[in-house]
């Protein structure tokens, strides 16, 4: 323990540590592609709602855990509300970019039209959900005032109730999807293995996941700190968008490009337009966990270029997944790729 603090104290050992335990988030996230579809198979899912629902939440997990562990051991509330703000919104904007990365790696594999749907209503859902957290992130820079008990923004209470309208209608369309799919034999193996060992596989991956997040908050946290005290001296908005957030989006990532490669592609679009809805979710946990008064209060007003970029970001995901030809794919993928570049560099 001892060696790690002394590890962590200095910027190229803190930079060290963050990748290695990304590195850890990883390896659990390619483990959970494989384990996604034989839980479809298991369950009589659909490799969408398996992404849009299950992968989805676990891959996100890693934001949670980070958001929670942000507004609860930061001492100023400032730094903890825009860590977990940050890592929230910048998490949706790169997992917008991954859909625009495998349509660059895997041309011939993501191909929109072997789409059962080019999931528009999940996009759309994740426009009314950011509409939501705009209103609420308005309203709570005009006014500290927020639910008594709860201790959160008003308007904020609306994003869990969105969201259990949200799965209880995907449930029921996509139902009779899962009665059409065809799974790998690899999948169908893993698929009749007992169930205590498939789910506490399942759930040991789940852990890994958890622990890689709060080691990455804590890591995270320190690196907003100065330059003399061995961290990067970055502000904790910067880190939360940047930092924090790619490396919790790792997961999605990894599975959506393990996905495609298996031919998965419908779990892998599910995957990320799901973890763009559970991670707005995730801000309703954050806010009710800050109890020093609203989250939305104390975050700094840059978010607002996030929202922006991540309206901007699912439009044209919208636009690339009802491509039909692979020129428009590849033209549409790299002008997010291009958008996501400069928005990096402005935030620098």
């Amino acid at each position: 323990m001892l060696f790690f603090e002394q590890l962590i104290g200095t910027q190229t050992g803190l930079l060290l540590a963050f990748m290695v335990t990304a590195a850890v988030v990883v390896v659990a996230g390619i483990r959970l592609s494989i384990y996604g579809d034989a839980l479809g198979n298991r369950t009589g899912l659909c490799s969408g709602l398996i992404g849009l629902i299950f992968l989805a939440a676990v891959t996100s997990l890693p934001e949670l855990v980070v958001s929670l562990t942000s507004v609860i051991q930061c001492a100023d509330p400032s730094q903890g509300a825009d860590l977990a703000t940050g890592n929230m919104l910048g998490s949706n904007i790169f997992n917008l970019l991954i859909l625009a990365l495998v349509a660059l790696l895997f041309p011939r594999k993501f191909s929109p039209t072997q789409l059962k749907s080019p999931h528009t209503d999940s996009t759309l859902y994740g426009l009314g959900l950011l509409a939501i957290f705009a209103a609420a992130f308005l309203v709570a820079g005009r006014s500290a005032a927020f639910v008594p008990g709860l201790q959160c923004s008003g308007l904020v209470i609306l994003l869990p109730v969105a969201y259990g309208f949200i799965l209880r209608r995907e449930h029921r369309q996509q139902q009779k999807a899962a009665e059409e799919e065809k799974h790998l034999p690899a999948e169908q193996v893993l698929a009749h293995l007992p169930a205590p060992r498939f789910y506490g596989t399942l759930g040991g991956l789940c852990l890994l996941i958890i622990g890689g997040g709060v080691a990455l908050s804590v890591l995270g946290s320190r690196m907003a700190l100065p330059p003399e005290q061995g961290g990067l001296g970055l502000e904790a908005s910067l880190i939360g968008t940047l930092f924090l957030a790619i490396s919790t989006s790792l997961p999605e990532l990894v599975i959506s490009i393990a996905s495609v490669r298996m031919g998965f592609l419908e779990m892998a679009v599910g995957n990320v337009l799901g973890s763009n809805l559970f991670n707005l979710l995730i801000l309703f946990a954050a806010d009710v966990a800050m109890r020093g008064g609203s989250l939305l209060h104390h975050a700094s007003s840059k978010h607002w270029n996030s929202v922006g970029l991540i309206l901007l970001l699912t439009l044209l995901a919208g636009t690339l997944l009802r491509t039909r030809s692979r020129k428009a794919t590849l033209t549409t993928a790299g002008i997010m790729v291009s958008i996501y570049i400069v928005a990096a560099l402005f935030l620098m």
